[in-house]
């Protein structure tokens, strides 16, 4: 027992704060699997071609989010820091900064996107008819990039300072407006018209802008805590410029180079066949209902371990540490043992072919399998080490083991060896327990505890 005080957190206050910053994010991530769940079930009664044509049509939206996450989570790496020392004015100063790089980030994806849909969409699959689809989808879809992106950088910063409510309220009412119009303008409902796949991205446009609304709404009228404004991006402070851009520019490059893997899987799997980019899409909605409360975790060792180390406690940033991870193993474990038991449920969701159907079964097994690594790896990733200030290792972990160990894995499984999907799915996850590995020496070593933000 003593052994346990002296490496974990047994506080009841500790406990009460992980699970006020942990419950609203899950719950965020529920409402955003919801919204997945509910576009691919209405698309999937369309066909194959339908769902694969969003899958693929959302795929730059896919790159333009790691961008966003990266830059935004740089910052909250300054801004964890900055909260536990109290200073607001620095904390300003950095969710200016990382505005001003997601607004510029946001609008270039907006111009390719709007002006060379098809030409995107091809670097994705050589079907003409999928390539038509996602292109006419891609086109309307990109509209939502600069209010997307300019709602959720400030959603992350305020999580940064402990501030997380409004983001379930916002993705709750997101969901509805999502929802409502998805169905309407996909089948012609409520007096819309029957645009297809491109209802869908009508709906994801609207829900977008309302997302941006609430975001300015409660930033001029309910957050009392940092109180930033707009006017304070057109502000230039170059005092924390270097800090920025020194933390932001792992972060960002680990999540572009992620994502931008997991974009190749899904050009791999185009090039198998419409079948199995059908198939990764029902499997990718489960991965993401699955990592609902791990990423609620990892968002909670980020800020918690930031504002330690800025609170100068380095022995109980340690234990938060510990604690949190612990946390996140168990929710992979029981996270693992649901998906297994719940497959066939889930998939009778969707109308799709029984070989769609068959190969979803067997990539939602190897999704599960992972879970036993993933809560680890990602709660230590994009937790415990960026939390730490310790964004360098990070990056390094996390794009090292999936383009040394799961793209050249996949590659040489669905190219050479010409395995089905499902084994070229697991071959790219072998990254996940090659991750947990290289964080459990690098958290033991003690070297990931970085003090990151000015006197």
């Amino acid at each position: 027992m003593k052994r346990i005080k002296n490496n974990f957190l047994l506080e009841k206050n500790f406990f009460k704060t992980v699970f006020a910053i942990v419950l609203p994010i899950a719950a965020q991530n529920v409402i955003s699997f919801g919204v997945n769940v509910m576009d691919s079930v209405m698309l999937g009664s369309l066909g194959d071609v339908a769902i694969s044509a969003a899958n693929l049509g959302g795929q730059p939206f896919f790159l333009l989010m790691g961008f966003g996450f990266g830059l935004s989570s740089g910052g909250s790496v300054l801004i964890a820091q900055y909260w536990g020392k109290k200073d607001m004015a620095r904390i300003r100063k950095v969710m200016s900064l990382s505005m001003k790089f997601v607004f510029v980030m946001a609008v270039l994806f907006t111009l390719v996107c709007t002006l060379m849909p098809s030409a995107v969409m091809r670097l994705f699959t050589p079907d003409l008819e999928i390539v038509t689809a996602a292109a006419s989808y891609l086109q309307l879809a990109a509209l939502a990039y600069l209010p997307y992106s300019i709602s959720n950088n400030y959603i992350m910063s305020l999580r940064a300072v402990e501030q997380v409510k409004i983001s379930a309220a916002i993705y709750g009412v997101s969901f509805f407006v999502n929802v409502f119009f998805n169905y309407g303008f996909i089948f012609g409902k409520f007096g819309f018209p029957a645009l297809g796949v491109r209802g869908a991205a009508v709906g994801t446009v609207l829900a977008r802008c309302t997302e941006l609304l609430l975001a300015l709404l409660y930033m001029y009228f309910g957050e009392k805590r940092v109180h930033f404004r707009l006017r304070h991006v057109m502000e230039f402070d170059k005092e924390l410029l270097p800090d920025y851009i020194r933390h932001s520019l792992p972060v960002v490059g680990n999540e572009l180079l992620w994502s931008f893997g997991v974009t190749v899987i899904s050009a791999i799997l185009g090039h198998l066949g419409s079948v199995y980019v059908t198939a990764n899409s029902i499997a990718s909605v489960a991965n993401q209902l699955a990592l609902v409360f791990v990423a609620g975790v990892a968002n909670a060792a980020a800020v918690l371990t930031g504002k330690t180390i800025g609170e100068g406690n380095r022995e109980r940033t340690r234990k938060v540490a510990n604690t949190l991870l612990f946390m996140a193993v168990c929710i992979g474990c029981i996270s693992c043992v649901l998906l297994l038991l719940g497959r066939a449920p889930f998939l009778s969701l969707y109308k799709v072919s029984q070989q769609a159907y068959d190969a979803a079964w067997h990539i939602l097994t190897v999704v599960a399998l992972v879970q036993l690594c993933a809560g680890y790896e990602i709660t230590c990733v994009v937790g415990v080490l960026r939390g730490g200030g310790d964004t360098r290792t990070s990056f390094i972990i996390d794009c090292g083991c999936q383009w040394l160990i799961g793209i050249p894995l996949a590659l040489f499984a669905g190219f050479v060896m010409g395995w089905p999907a499902h084994l070229v799915y697991l071959c790219m996850r072998m990254e996940s327990p090659a991750k947990a590995i290289c964080c459990a020496l690098r958290i033991h070593s003690g070297k990931w505890v970085r003090k990151v933000t000015l006197d």
